[in-house]
């Protein structure tokens, strides 16, 4: 039979389980006993198979010694007291073969549940972020170690805890964490939580705790997931947490840095801009006083730098807020009426058919529209139309702009996206660098004389069409 070590003794739950064994074989086997003397033999050694099977689930290395071990002491009994017939004698070995198979077969299974738990705690427990799971009520099941070094909590004193002890190692409360909210459904709580959200199913959450790392605090990122059984239902939830603390500095360094640099960038275009008024003001003085024509030419080449160093300016004004502001999901058909709204299309009519396209990119997508519909809208184009439409392809989505004006010659094409003062040079170099932000890409593949036709390109994980599943 088995015989446990001295660890599993001191443990109680072992220490209990093997009590209820043992009392339960002892049990069984004297109900047997007293069957057997009273000749019904029947039902009552079907009780065996409880302390085999419990035997085997528990305890899977030791499940088969102990039903060989049940099923030779059933033997003997059997055969002390039951007359010696045949198909007696064989009805005994099969019900000796049973137990002992039965045994064996639970303890395969219990082994190999066993090793799959163990795998899946090994996983949980290198995990280099904070992790602990809990069930639906609400106990730890998981504690590893990379919590158990945040918190100084060990493991041994948080598993089978209950009443929110998980909390305590981080608010100092009771209280629902993600973890809670998900088997809770007590979407009430939710305000706890300052920057609660959905991301691929999980739920996330920020938050400062100042308490921690000797009253300096620290930065937590919260995930949290449900666990499911194979039917789909909630069985629990686990969370990890990750200290962000450093990312968050960096980031808030990064932003004062670049408020700072704007702030300065500003007072130099304002300075400089002042200089060029009074630049200019002297160039005019000059072209009225002097009337030799080198002079006058002269004059003017002075003023087109001057003028260059203006568009220079302008440009640095347009770019200072490109890139600040994360990007987003932006509805289209928004931001192309964003941009109309600042443009007179006079007898130019225009329709835009983008509704439900919605793509990532950066927040200044209005002025990349603002740019294409301006450019279109020149009097030199000869448009009288202009539509935008969008295109769903194989690998990607086209927003495609198009008018019925002149086009573009196809010399100008290689050099349409660079900075330049015509009519196609300044606003489109700016439309370009909006979107590559994002990984789109803009391109011009009208037809001269048949009209300009301008393509955004979105990757395919870069849009999506809202009521549609792609």
């Amino acid at each position: 039979m088995m015989i446990p070590g001295s660890a599993i003794l001191s443990h109680p739950i072992h220490r209990n389980r093997i009590l209820a064994l043992i009392s339960l074989t002892v049990v069984t086997l004297g109900v047997n006993l007293f069957g057997i003397m009273n000749n019904f033999t029947v039902v009552l050694p079907h009780l065996l198979y409880f302390p085999v099977i419990l035997a085997s689930y528990w305890y899977p290395r030791r499940g088969l010694a102990f039903s060989i071990g049940i099923a030779s002491l059933y033997g003997i009994v059997s055969f002390l007291f039951l007359p010696l017939e045949i198909l007696a004698g064989m009805v005994v070995v099969m019900r000796i073969v049973i137990l002992v198979l039965i045994g064996g077969v639970v303890s395969f299974l219990s082994w190999n549940l066993a090793r799959s738990e163990q795998q899946l705690q090994d996983i949980i427990e290198f995990l280099p972020d904070a992790t602990f799971a809990i069930d639906k009520e609400g106990r730890i099941i998981a504690w590893n170690r990379a919590i158990q070094m945040m918190t100084g909590r060990p493991k041994a004193a948080m598993l089978n805890r209950d009443n929110y002890e998980y909390a305590l190692a981080f608010y100092g409360e009771r209280r629902l964490m993600l973890a809670g909210l998900i088997v809770s459904n007590e979407e009430h709580i939710r305000e706890k939580y300052p920057q609660i959200r959905q991301e691929a199913g999980n739920l996330v959450s920020e938050a400062f705790l100042p308490h921690f790392h000797g009253d300096r605090g620290v930065h937590l990122r919260f995930s949290a997931t449900a666990l499911m059984d194979t039917n789909g239902k909630v069985t629990g939830a686990i969370e990890s947490v990750r200290d962000v603390t450093e990312q968050v500095m960096t980031k808030t360094a990064l932003e004062n840095t670049s408020n700072r640099l704007n702030t300065l960038a500003g007072i130099l275009r304002h300075d400089m801009s002042r200089t060029l008024a009074v630049l200019y003001g002297k160039l005019q003085f000059g072209v009225m006083k002097f009337g030799a024509p080198d002079i006058i030419s002269y004059i003017a080449d002075l003023k087109e730098s001057a003028n260059a160093i203006r568009r220079q300016i302008d440009t640095s004004r347009e770019f200072r807020d490109i890139g600040v502001t994360p990007p987003a999901w932006i509805v289209v058909q928004d931001a192309i009426e964003t941009a109309a709204a600042r443009l007179d299309f006079g007898r130019v009519t225009f329709h835009a058919w983008t509704e439900r396209l919605c793509v990532f990119s950066d927040p200044h997508l209005p002025t990349v529209f603002y740019h294409l519909l301006h450019n279109a809208l020149k009097e030199s184009t000869g448009s009288t139309r202009i539509i935008i439409t969008y295109h769903i392809r194989e690998n990607n989505c086209a927003i495609i702009i198009e008018d019925n004006g002149t086009g573009i010659p196809d010399a100008e094409k290689g050099t349409l996206f660079v900075q330049r003062e015509d009519r196609y040079g300044k606003g489109l170099f700016l439309s370009y660098e909006i979107v590559s932000l994002t990984g789109m890409s803009l391109r011009e593949t009208g037809i001269y004389r048949e009209g300009a036709r301008f393509e955004i390109i979105i990757p395919s994980e870069g849009y999506r069409i809202e009521g549609m599943e792609r």
